[in-house]
């Protein structure tokens, strides 16, 4: 009676109209779930975890926000140093999301197409802004920004349960950290107020 039990307890309903696996009759009853395999379309993930998708949704807006102010660095009347590291954060932030985009696919998450309100506000202002009053805002917006993209990566590190999220914050983290050592390297050498 206990096989019989276990049958009953391992076994699901065969999706209509699909012929029985080898080795089980027609009409035989549900097909052991060992024989039908996990429910739903085959290779399909579960979801990925709440963390870890907000996790790569705002580490994508912060790159597409340091790609475009490093852009405009580029356009402005500053100082060359300044332009040259805008080019840099360009560089590297279109590489870490090229990578960060082939994350976010493998795991299911769907990413936003623009930065997030307050990443708008800020390259708005860098829009408007040019020479002495451009730098100070791009050497302090771009050192806060990073800032928090190295906190958003500590806190997926320690609490994300992705490991290709995981492996994203963890490879990201050194660039971002150059590039906050190169602002307030920068703000020295510029006479800004260097970033804390």
């Amino acid at each position: 009676m206990i096989v019989g039990l276990a049958a009953i307890v391992l076994s699901v309903p065969a999706p209509a109209g699909a012929a029985p696996p080898p080795g089980h009759p027609p009409g035989a009853g549900p097909v052991p779930a060992a024989i039908a395999g996990p429910a739903g379309p085959a290779g399909e993930r579960d979801r990925p975890a709440r963390h870890d998708a907000r996790y790569l949704r705002a580490a994508h807006q912060a790159n597409m926000a340091g790609i475009e102010a490093g852009q405009l660095a580029g356009t402005k009347d500053v100082a060359p140093q300044l332009a040259d590291l805008g080019a840099q954060f360009v560089a590297d932030n279109t590489q870490l999301d090229a990578e960060l985009r082939r994350t976010a696919a493998a795991v299911g998450v769907e990413l936003p197409t623009k930065p997030n309100r307050d990443q708008q506000v800020v390259l708005g202002r860098l829009r408007d802004a040019d020479g002495d009053r451009f730098e100070r805002l791009f050497v302090a917006s771009e050192a806060s920004a990073h800032k928090r993209a190295i906190r958003r990566n500590e806190t997926e590190l320690d609490r994300g349960t992705e490991p290709e999220a995981k492996q994203y914050a963890q490879e990201s983290t050194p660039i971002l950290q150059t590039h906050y050592d190169d602002l307030r390297a920068l703000a020295a050498e510029l006479g800004l107020p260097r970033p804390g």
